[in-house]
């Protein structure tokens, strides 16, 4: 199998890929640690996304790995044990190091892969940031996996298009990814109902006791191994698309400088 990660691979290693041009684009993987209701292990946010990056970096050519951020901006989620919420202030901070670090070792096509809802905010601003202190550097912002799916996959989610937080689609992909640490035996529909019955237009802020009485919601009884694997495809064909659709354009947003017809 194709070494894909950053930290397993040596100095020596590093240098001379770097010197040879085999590396050209890196994943920043941010995930949290907090409940996913009884059926689930904390760490899911973290769980799928690397799993998704490390396999989409094994079909791209000169694309590593960062090792992912195990913990977010989880306040909404301290009602459940055994939260690690970071502040959003350390949570920006965290992820402004990190592509100042890629960019001051000359790699300046970053891909910040988030996991978890929490950490939106944060990573976009330190993404704005750190690209307005580097114009050259080229940043894409992958920032809730979970909304994508559902036309992609059409009809292979049963309820709610699969979201929620330990819902189906969350699960599925958990099962996926690490099937010994998912008991679906556990599992409880818990759908916010009288939130959804409102069908408001913006978001609220809600704090998941405020929502669910098990740290989950959606319905994890839907849940199945297949529908976690056709997720985990889909997820890296997007990650891949993404990445290739760069390359083929040289790391350019847009290569040409004049103005052209809005309809072309």
């Amino acid at each position: 199998m194709k070494k894909t990660a950053l930290n397993e691979f040596s100095t020596r290693e590093l240098r001379e890929m770097l010197a040879a041009g085999k590396i050209d684009s890196a994943i920043a993987v941010f995930g949290s640690c907090e409940s996913h209701g009884d059926h689930m292990p904390l760490g899911p946010d973290l769980f799928v996304p690397e799993a998704v990056a490390r396999r989409a970096a094994e079909r791209l050519e000169k694309t590593i790995v960062l090792p992912g951020i195990p913990f977010g901006t989880s306040l909404h989620y301290n009602a459940f044990p055994l939260a690690i919420s970071l502040r959003f202030e350390t949570t920006q901070a965290v992820a402004e190091d990190i592509l100042e670090s890629l960019i001051t070792s000359g790699i300046k096509h970053i891909l910040i892969f988030n996991g978890h809802d929490g950490n939106i905010p944060a990573l976009e601003i330190a993404g704005r940031k750190v690209k307005n202190r580097h114009p050259e550097a080229v940043i894409l912002f992958l920032p809730a996996w979970w909304n994508l799916l559902d036309a992609r996959l059409p009809g292979l989610f049963e309820v709610w298009q699969g979201l929620g937080h330990g819902g189906e689609g969350e699960t599925s992909i958990t099962m996926a990814v690490k099937p010994d640490l998912v008991d679906i035996s556990f599992a409880k529909r818990q759908m916010p109902e009288d939130l959804l019955k409102m069908g408001l237009d913006g978001n609220t802020l809600w704090d998941i006791a405020e929502v669910s009485a098990t740290g989950a919601t959606g319905d994890p009884t839907k849940a199945t191994t297949a529908k976690g694997e056709k997720m985990l495809d889909a997820l890296v064909d997007i990650v891949v698309g993404m990445i290739r659709a760069m390359e083929r354009n040289t790391w350019a947003y847009d290569c040409r400088k004049e103005p052209r017809d809005v309809a072309e």
